[in-house]
Parts: C-alpha cells; structure tokens; sequence
C-alpha cells in the first residue's frame, strides 16, 4: 500500500517524518496526515493530478486553519504548506507528479523545490 505521511508544525514542515525544526523555546504543533494514493497511477497525467490535488488537501489540513490577518502568520503558514506539498511530491518520486508541482509553483518557491529535490 502506498501512504505518505504529512508531518507539519508553525514554522516549518518536513513531511513523511513528522520531524519539526524550530528555534529554541517554540512551541510546535505537529499534526499527521496519511495520503493514501495506491489506487492512483502517479505517472499518468490523471493520476498525478488527483494525487496532486490529495497532496495539496493534506497539506492544508497539517499546516492548521487559515491565519488571520497578521502577515508574519500568513507567511507562516503559507511557507508551512509549501514546504509540505514539495516535501511529499518529492518523496512520490513520480516525474509527472514534479512536472506538474513545477508548473504550479511561484518562481521562489520553485527555486526552493529544485534545491531540495536535488539533495536528496
């Protein structure tokens, strides 16, 4: 069966190890959410995009509810799911499921996704 487990907390998130990193004296919520995608093909077009869409979904869910209005949480939070979603489509390991995450992501954010996925 294939799973992936989001692991995420308020500043960052590393998926699949519910694993948190956050300065000294933080407090971290880490929530786990399990993706079950065995019935998808992630290398076909449809199949990426509903795994996509399970991934992204998960991702919400681990990072909490929306923020308000203060901008430093909204980049929190923002950075949270980011960081979930690229995390977990890295670990599919799926060449059209990172196709299409590339395709969807600000150019920040897809500068951050390359180096990540070319560390592992």
């Amino acid at each position: 069966m294939k799973r992936i487990i989001f692991g995420a907390g308020a500043l960052a998130a590393m998926a699949f190890s519910a694993a948190v990193f956050a300065d000294a004296g933080e407090r971290v919520t880490v929530r786990e959410v399990p993706v079950h995608y065995s019935d998808l093909n992630a290398n076909s077009s449809q199949g990426a995009q509903q795994l996509y869409s399970r991934l992204k979904s998960a991702a919400r869910a681990a990072c909490g509810n929306e923020p308000g209005r203060r901008m430093e949480e909204r980049i929190a939070y923002d950075n949270c799911r980011m960081d979930a979603l690229s995390k977990a489509v890295s670990e599919v390991n799926s060449r059209t499921l990172t196709a299409l995450h590339r395709s969807r992501i600000a150019p920040l954010e897809l500068a951050r996704f390359d180096n990540a996925y070319t560390a592992r």
